[in-house]
């Protein structure tokens, strides 16, 4: 670790502070459009398990906070999670039991969410309009594609930014989704 000297101005004078600032070497490697692209699979295969637990009558909520807990870095740190049917007051979820809320419903403090991984979604699929990587960070947008069980299809906007943590996997800190504009004619 190489360390540089902190150095502050005071009026024209310069000060050499202490304790020095460490420049560190290392840390997470970079992500991977592979990576990023398999992160982005793995979510859609996540809410489909989160579907057919509830259509098959298991735990759908145990099994959303296994992958909250594995997919989104709320344990680390912030979420910047903007849900797609979300409105008013609790549209952005920076907690857990804020996503949690959203994707299986029956939580108080969201009244209006019914649990949009819930909903009898039988297949889903993304296409990656662009990727962006800059070291332990991976952004991708593109459309999720859902299908229900009575063929009815769903296609949304994600945008999410990936960061690799020090375990090595990748969680997401934002997750921006949003429904097509379609401009009427």
């Amino acid at each position: 670790m190489k360390t540089i000297p902190l150095i502050l101005t005071l009026g024209s004078s310069l000060l050499l502070a202490t304790p020095a600032i460490a420049l560190m070497k290392g840390g997470p490697a970079p992500v991977t459009a592979e990576e990023l692209s398999k992160a982005k699979q793995a979510w859609c295969d996540a809410l489909l398990l989160i579907s057919r637990t509830h259509r098959e009558g298991g735990n759908a909520k145990a099994v959303a906070e296994k992958v909250i807990d594995s997919a989104y870095n709320y344990a680390a740190g912030p979420v910047l999670f903007k849900p797609t049917l979300t409105y008013g007051e609790q549209t952005f979820r920076m907690t857990r039991s804020g996503a949690l809320a959203y994707f299986v419903g029956g939580d108080a403090g969201f009244p209006n969410d019914s649990g949009f991984a819930l909903k009898p979604w039988t297949s889903a699929s993304f296409t990656i309009a662009g990727t962006y990587i800059e070291g332990p960070l991976g952004t991708t947008m593109g459309h999720v594609t859902l299908t229900d069980d009575k063929g009815n299809r769903t296609t949304v906007e994600k945008t999410f930014i990936f960061r690799r943590g020090d375990d090595g996997k990748l969680r997401i800190v934002l997750h921006k989704s949003a429904l097509p504009y379609s401009p009427k004619k």
